[in-house]
């Protein structure tokens, strides 16, 4: 009884706004001004600070929305009825967030009206009565405002060819600039129903199954979305115009996904090719991840004012800048990663974004190779355009620096990148699918410290040392490699390594290099554990270019080869007797001036040997310590290096 007198209530509630809410004419607001390429730059000019503001004592089951929102309007009337559970002993009101710019009038508990007490941007409903801990109950609220008096682009209207038309824009805090609620990343509801009263002609694009549009009124249509899967708050939205709609649908064997799409009249013709885009990406996604996580439901894209796009679940936002395959690819990779699974904290923002942009590039990788090498080309230099900056979020008030394209978005892919190549493809695809899989994970919230955990499972290796680099650690590598080469082809390629920012003392990672010479080439991969590291390297031709990092593997810049031949100037001879050696090598030269000698392993690493220089011509290796095997004599003078192989044998 007290639900059925609670949608009485709505119901006439509704039927009073529509009949005076034109009375109450609000100006439209201007049209966004905002050209962006993608999702991030339109984020980027979101600066509004955030901290968390409710009393958190209850867990969210369920939201019933009833909306009235005319896109020739910058206002909305709404009633939001919440089912929750209590988490906490003798709950006795709720809070929710709610912007101070907007009205909450009053809200229902168990069928009774209270006053809504609205303190700076949260509401708190009194209760008549003590929910007890565990116990599922409800409240509604009943609220109206101008949601865009807050200036920060959650809710949106334009006139696109002189139609109205409005739309919902709310992460990462902006889901309470214009409905009440729980604004944070501990609490998905289970599932929603959005009934959205909308002038005659238009179309209401939202999360879920649209279940029906009916007449509402005269010059009114309901719309009623219902989404059933897991979902947080910032993903909710609704956007309204005169949409002209077409449906895709990938079949695959006996099932198939529908694939709506919402778009501006005046631009389907334009839009309708490069919304097909995305089901190739689709297809692709399966393949290498999961099924598509909202297969009962469906895929959509809808068209609106803004240049970018928004992943909202199984309903991507896209300016009309926006419909093409990369961001198209960017924003359906969301609704595995940030959407089935959402980061957990705004500290780990990469998760969503970080994976979404690498997810753009698998696409370029799969499908349009051509542009694969340019796109981690133009990420690697992006990332080291500045010699600063973490792919952890180190501010979270910030919105800017929660969307930093830089760092949450290129470098937190590049970061997938070469985690992809220390770990092997095997083991980097099978932790991804692992992680996607996790039931503890699958539609609910991760940290970092979930995927890392997955990635050293699959991949057999401790990855502390990586994610201390690359996730926390800020700044990249410069190489430094020198390389001398023997008439015999053998090599000594010398590894130098400096770090733009102090926060790292080294990038421990595995390096290629592609040489060159004769008509041939080699790819080998120098594991680098320390700068100044010796590896010898036997390439089978004379070495006449270097290719460092062909494939594009790695975030460094600045990089530097020099190759020379271990050849003697004139008038300098090296002499090592004996060779092989038993307790000592004794070394004869004319190099003049000697600045080092080293004597290295064949894998480039420091051998304890005591020297013992003789004179100005002669020196004294004591092998006695040495295992049996080939090493190396590094020696550095006025004029340049030189290196020899001895060996020792008893």
């Amino acid at each position: 009884m007290k639900i059925i007198f609670s949608r009485i209530v709505i119901l006439l509630f509704f039927i009073l706004a529509v009949q005076n809410l034109f009375a109450q004419q609000e100006s439209v607001m201007k049209n966004y001004d905002i050209i962006a390429n993608s999702e991030k730059s339109a984020y980027l000019s979101l600066m509004k600070p955030h901290e968390q503001l409710i009393l958190n004592n209850y867990d969210l089951k369920y939201h019933r929305f009833y909306w009235f929102a005319d896109p020739a309007q910058a206002f909305i009337r709404g009633a939001v009825t919440s089912y929750f559970v209590a988490t906490q002993p003798a709950m006795s009101s709720i809070q929710f967030e709610l912007s101070s710019g907007m009205s909450a009038d009053s809200a229902s508990h168990h069928g009774f009206m209270f006053g809504v007490n609205h303190t700076g941007n949260v509401i708190t409903v009194p209760f008549g009565e003590i929910t007890p801990e565990g116990t599922l109950d409800s409240v509604t609220v009943y609220y109206h405002g101008n949601p865009t008096t807050t200036g920060f682009g959650s809710f949106g209207n334009e006139i696109h060819n002189g139609a109205p038309g409005m739309w919902t824009l709310s992460e990462p805090y902006g889901a309470a600039d214009w409905w009440p609620s729980k604004n944070d990343l501990t609490d998905k509801i289970d599932s929603i129903d959005m009934y959205v009263v909308t002038p005659k002609g238009n179309h209401v694009a939202s999360n879920g199954v649209l279940v029906s549009e009916t007449p509402f009124g005269l010059n009114f249509t309901l719309a009623h979305w219902k989404h059933r899967y897991p979902i947080v708050s910032y993903l909710i939205a609704i956007a309204s115009t005169n949409y002209a709609r077409f449906t895709d649908y990938l079949v695959s064997g006996n099932d198939s996904l529908m694939v709506m799409n919402y778009v501006y009249p005046e631009d389907s013709l334009l839009l309708r090719a490069n919304a097909a885009t995305v089901l190739p990406s689709i297809v692709l996604f399966e393949k290498l991840f999961t099924p598509y996580p909202f297969r009962a439901e469906k895929y959509g894209q809808t068209q609106f004012g803004w240049g970018g796009g928004m992943e909202h679940q199984t309903m991507t936002f896209l300016g009309k800048g926006a419909f093409n395959a990369e961001i198209i690819a960017h924003e359906l990779a969301h609704q595995w990663f940030g959407d089935m699974i959402t980061c957990g904290s705004w500290h780990d923002i990469w998760l969503n974004e970080g994976f979404a942009s690498y997810c753009a590039g698998l696409r370029y990788e799969n499908i349009d190779r051509f542009y694969w090498p340019i796109w981690k080309y133009n990420n690697i230099s992006y990332v080291c355009a500045a010699p600063a900056g973490s792919v952890y979020c180190d501010d979270t008030t910030s919105v800017g620096r929660i969307f930093d394209s830089r760092l949450s978005y290129s470098k937190g892919a590049m970061m997938l990148h070469m985690l992809r190549w220390v770990v092997g493809d095997d083991n980097f695809f099978t932790g991804i699918k692992n992680y996607l899989d996790d039931p503890l994970l699958r539609h609910g919230f991760a940290r970092t410290s979930d995927f890392k955990q997955h990635m050293e499972a699959s991949s057999g290796r401790d990855l502390t040392g990586f994610f201390a680099d690359w996730f926390y650690g800020q700044g990249f590598p410069t190489y430094t490699l020198n390389i001398s080469q023997s008439p015999d082809y053998s090599a000594m390629v010398t590894m130098y390594q400096s770090q733009s920012d102090t926060s790292v003392p080294f990038f421990d990672l595995p390096v290629p290099v592609q040489f060159f010479g004769a008509g041939h080439d080699t790819l080998m991969v120098l594991n680098h554990t320390f700068s100044g590291e010796v590896f010898a390297v036997n390439p089978g031709f004379t070495i006449d270019s270097v290719h460092f990092d062909p494939d594009l593997w790695l975030v460094s810049a600045h990089n530097t080869v020099t190759l020379g031949r271990d050849e003697l100037p004139a008038g300098k001879n090296l002499a090592l007797m004996p060779n092989p050696a038993t307790d000592f090598l004794y070394v004869h030269h004319t190099l003049g001036k000697v600045n080092s000698v080293e004597v290295l392993s064949m894998e480039g690493k420091p051998e304890s040997a005591v020297l013992k220089m003789e004179d100005d011509t002669r020196m004294e290796i004591n092998t006695h310590t040495l295992k049996p095997g080939m090493y190396l004599l590094r020696i550095q003078y006025a004029e340049g290096i030189v290196c020899r192989k001895f060996m020792v044998g008893r």
